[in-house]
């Protein structure tokens, strides 16, 4: 048991490492030199572990990263893009990109990734107008105006390092996700560790509609004692957050993706900064009375910004 937890904290920490790496040349010997293992042993643990190999794991997280950036730095140029990401020519980028989204890059940031983005909601002025000329609705970006986002309830604030630990949830982003509250949070409750202020916030790894479902990762995090012993650090920083004005369950994940995306698409461009990383999610606790089971809702979602 031990040992497979080992592995696993080794393969995440692998993972991180591509997250903050991957504009560079990510070799199988570089990676296996962030781990504890030979190239050979860790490409066996890794691809048991990840469900694909590093080099595939490598090539899925690049041209992910690119697509998000497409959509939500619509002012970077593709080839800047396809560098930050790590490709070494435009030509081989547009190649990879085609082969898995099926259109150009210059197609994608155009609006065929709306064609991956729940766009019907039945009060939804767009869902109206496809529902009435759905052969005359053109594929354009229909974030050019808050829908989702109150303004009034976007704030800057600063958020303070501190010592986390986590679950992580591998699969959609929806009711599955409390199975994996519940561990953590029953986890760190019989121990005690838990600070006074009870401070739950979830990382989504992913875009739910640019990931496949079955390789997305969310890790379900619990603020904890900082005498805590193998826990992770929160580095903090500077972040917009938007409060929702009632919490949202996580099978709510549509409506949450529609706030995301105005936040990036349309808040963040005039707001003088950028994103600089995946955002977190405020989350509420709540136990079910007479039960062994929680509640758990996002009352809110954090980017983490500097200033452009």
């Amino acid at each position: 048991m031990k040992q497979a937890h080992d592995q696993f904290e080794q393969v995440q920490s692998v993972m991180d490492y591509i997250d903050e790496h991957i504009d560079e040349d990510l070799t199988l010997e570089k990676l296996a030199a962030q781990s504890n293992y030979s190239p050979f042993h860790f490409h066996r643990v890794f691809t048991q572990i990840a469900g694909e190999t590093p080099a595939s794991y490598v090539k899925r997280v690049r041209m992910e990263r690119a697509a998000h950036l497409l959509i939500y730095e619509p002012d970077i140029p593709v080839t800047d893009i396809a560098l930050q990401c790590g490709f070494t020519s435009l030509s081989y980028f547009t190649q990879a990109f085609k082969q898995m989204y099926h259109v150009s890059p210059k197609a994608w940031r155009e609006g065929e990734y709306l064609k991956k983005f729940p766009l019907a909601y039945e009060d939804s002025k767009i869902s109206k107008q496809m529902s009435r000329k759905p052969q005359e609705y053109p594929i354009s970006n229909p974030y050019n105006q808050f829908q989702w986002v109150d303004l009034s309830r976007v704030k800057i604030i600063e958020i303070p390092s501190f010592s986390y630990v986590w679950k992580q949830h591998i699969g959609n982003y929806t009711e599955e996700v409390y199975e994996s509250w519940e561990e953590v949070f029953r986890w760190v409750k019989a121990r005690e560790y838990d600070g006074p202020d009870g401070y739950y916030f979830g990382y989504p790894r992913n875009n739910p509609f640019i990931t496949p479902e079955g390789k997305c990762r969310y890790d379900c995090c619990i603020r904890v004692k900082e005498s805590v012993e193998g826990a992770t650090t929160f580095n903090g920083g500077k972040f917009a957050v938007y409060e929702f004005e009632n919490p949202l369950s996580y099978d709510q994940r549509n409506h949450i993706i529609h706030c995301y995306t105005e936040m990036y698409s349309i808040w963040l461009p005039k707001s003088g900064f950028r994103f600089v990383g995946n955002p977190v999610e405020f989350v509420e606790i709540l136990p079910i009375p007479n039960s062994l089971h929680i509640q758990a809702h996002i009352t809110g979602i954090a980017i983490p910004i500097e200033p452009k």
